[in-house]
């Protein structure tokens, strides 16, 4: 289990502020929640690479020591990749993921390379330098490296902000594989909260340095405290219902008959591959969106169907 208790950071302004949280062993949780939130410092004080300024940080019951406790930072069974990737520059893409499991006989570190170079899709440019590979190669080498040292607790920054979409899914299917078949502890940090919801049993949403909210995707998705923590996780709705707003998504609704819901203007629909977005605008102004399997122009009226976590 992965325990933080009270972590404090500053630079010129609260970073974390009074930060707790634990995670339990084998779980994939998402840190969701704008930039400059303090997302990143976190992960790295529980990598042990950022020293707080008070708190702790505790694996598996031990207390993960900070820059200024060890000679060389970090934690042999946990595993960071952030935005700077890392890498050794003038090794080929082959030799860097190779560099991580030198502690394996060598049949088994072959096809362990050849297996992580398809899954990031890097087999064409495995004798490349890793230097001249673009910020999306670079991004998934790093992951592939840190795949490759079967960390216990893998602590993913930003790992989908360049992947195309058939890469996001591959990824993910073998992260839950890891999760599911070998107990790995994940922590997936995106200020873009679509992401975290296929992947994640938990979500923490953070924001100016402390964690205001945990809960599972679906109640992320459907029961959101504010418009401003829903648009994390999708589009929303918002409607007026005699000065109170009420928050539902795209697919939180039914047609009503004229008269007996909420009367709207249908507007335009966009084709989005597996449905179509509906802009409607009712009485009072307010633009909604609504997906369906079909344009719904002559829809007249509306009513709110809430889904529940």
């Amino acid at each position: 289990m992965l325990r933080a208790d009270e972590l404090k950071l500053y630079f010129g302004r609260n970073v974390l502020d009074g930060l707790s949280m634990e995670v339990p062993k084998g779980q994939i949780v998402g840190i969701v929640g704008p930039s400059g939130g303090g997302k990143s410092s976190l992960l790295k004080i529980i990598a042990g690479l950022l020293e707080p300024a008070s708190g702790s940080v505790y694996w598996n019951g031990n207390r993960v020591k900070g820059p200024s406790k060890v000679l060389v930072p970090g934690h042999s069974d946990i595993q960071l990749v952030n935005q700077d990737f890392g890498l050794d520059n003038y090794h080929t893409v082959e030799q860097n993921i190779v560099q991580k499991m030198l502690y394996l006989p060598n049949d088994v570190r072959d096809r362990f390379t050849n297996e992580l170079l398809e899954l990031v899709e890097l087999t064409d440019l495995k004798t490349q330098q890793a230097i001249y590979l673009s910020g999306g190669e670079q991004q998934r080498l790093s992951i592939a490296r840190a795949l490759a040292a079967e960390p216990d607790l893998l602590l993913l920054d930003e790992p989908f902000a360049h992947l195309d979409v058939h890469l996001k899914e591959r990824i993910g299917r073998y992260l839950k594989q890891l999760s599911e078949r070998r107990g790995t502890t994940c922590i997936l940090v995106s200020h873009e909260g679509q992401d975290m919801l296929q992947w994640c049993e938990e979500i923490h949403f953070m924001c100016n340095g402390k964690i205001e909210r945990s809960g599972s995707p679906q109640a992320f998705y459907f029961q959101p405290k504010s418009s401003y923590e829903a648009l994390f996780f999708g589009e929303i709705n918002e409607w007026n219902n005699n000065n109170e707003s009420v928050l539902f998504r795209p697919v939180e609704y039914e047609i009503a008959e004229t008269g007996e819901g909420i009367p709207v203007t249908f507007v335009a629909a966009a084709f989005a591959g597996a449905y179509w977005r509906n802009f409607v605008c009712t009485t009072q102004g307010e633009e909604l969106v609504l997906f369906a399997p079909q344009s719904l122009k002559d829809v007249r009226a509306i009513r709110i169907r809430k889904q529940h976590s």
